[in-house]
């Protein structure tokens, strides 16, 4: 059964000027009249396609209004059979939140607008495996990341993909962040928790509310976004005990302590 609201029912919290100025976007050019080709690739053309390209996925992070809870799929296949977005491989000329829509319907069954996908951050994904062989040839991604708020009616719906997850579950953000989750999973709550500061900030400008009250969401944009992240981080992820471990340099540290 598919489902299909509006951008009406995205965010009922926000204002009009948050939503119409949004901190982070994918912004698509299309020049020329590109028409698309799609086509098939059997497994032996799509191996060696994964061993030549970068693909381009949206992936999506559904949370709750307030942003304090996130919805995961428990995964069984490569290349992350862990906790993950929901999402996948984007089609040539798909805008980002036009792959998120139909990621969705395929993999939660539901049907949705483009509109209500919102863009949290961007992320280069490498992976040592996949699930095509050679498995041990690995593959690589760009993700646009975008967040989800979906209405009580739509979560009872759902109906997941079970070829390719094995459970789902709601997890407290803080929960997430302090735990053995993937690195690119927190990465991307401390992204939306700094789109969300964003989103205040816009809201009260477009409320006029006096600088003082201006300042401090400033400030509270400025202190999440934090210092620079590292370029590029080196996961190991120990299936049988699920514990993720970061290699910085030659130091290497528990997720947990990334939190």
């Amino acid at each position: 059964r598919c489902l299909i609201l509006g951008p009406s029912s995205c965010c009922p919290s926000r204002s009009a000027g948050a939503c119409e100025r949004p901190m982070q976007r994918v912004q698509q050019y299309v020049t020329g009249n590109f028409i698309p080709h799609h086509c098939f690739l059997e497994d032996a053309e799509y191996a060696r396609a994964l061993d030549a390209i970068v693909k381009a996925v949206s992936d999506t992070l559904v949370t709750t209004p307030d942003g304090d809870r996130v919805f995961l799929g428990q995964r069984k296949v490569e290349p992350q059979p862990d906790w993950w977005f929901f999402g996948g491989r984007a089609r040539p000329g798909e805008a980002p939140q036009e792959a998120a829509v139909r990621n969705m319907k395929r993999e939660l069954g539901l049907e949705l607008v483009p509109a209500r996908f919102e863009v949290v951050g961007t992320y280069s994904l490498v992976w040592e495996k996949r699930a095509q062989e050679p498995i041990g040839h690995g593959t690589a991604d760009i993700s646009t990341v975008h967040r989800l708020i979906l209405s009580d009616e739509e979560l009872a719906s759902i109906a997941i993909d079970e070829q390719e997850y094995a459970n789902t579950s709601w997890f407290e953000c803080d929960e997430v962040l302090a735990g053995q989750f993937h690195p690119a999973i927190k990465q991307a709550i401390r992204d939306m928790r700094v789109v969300k500061a964003y989103e205040a900030m816009a809201a009260s400008i477009a409320e006029g509310v006096d600088d003082t009250a201006l300042a401090q969401h400033a400030r509270d944009l400025v202190w999440l976004v934090g210092r620079p992240t590292r370029t590029i981080v080196r996961v190991h992820f120990d299936a049988e005990a699920s514990v993720y471990t970061v290699q910085a340099g030659d130091r290497r540290k528990n997720t947990r302590d990334e939190s």
